[in-house]
């Protein structure tokens, strides 16, 4: 095992073997964040592996309960206009466009940041 010493500016000396430095390092907060996000899902490993990229990141979001169950409609009137978003199980319907987030139709609508749950009522 070859080791590496090298002086730091405050003279202290680091030293680590070639191994240790060539690891890829996955960092402890995102393992554990992964790891109960599948236990939230209760999906199994294998599920997962399967998945393309994007669909992973989905199915190790965990659902936010402020948001109602998909097929569902939010209406507001705002401005004296009669507002409808469809709930989609991967996002948002308003006027026939797509939206990711919630927040993303509010400020759409309201032409300035806004929380998505604010502007709705959808708040804890």
């Amino acid at each position: 095992m070859k080791k590496i010493n090298k002086k730091c500016s405050n003279k202290k000396s680091i030293s680590a073997s070639v191994e240790e430095i060539s690891k890829p390092v996955i960092e402890n907060h995102e393992l554990k964040t992964l790891v109960s996000n599948i236990e939230t899902q209760n999906l199994p490993s294998e599920t997962l592996q399967n998945l393309p990229n994007s669909q992973k990141q989905q199915a190790t979001k965990p659902k936010d309960l402020r948001i109602p169950p998909a097929g569902s409609i939010i209406s507001k009137t705002y401005r004296g206009q009669q507002v409808e978003v469809k709930v989609l199980e991967n996002g948002f319907e308003y006027r026939g466009k797509f939206y990711k987030s919630i927040s993303r139709v509010a400020m759409t609508i309201a032409k300035r940041q806004i929380s998505g749950y604010v502007f709705f009522g959808l708040s804890k």
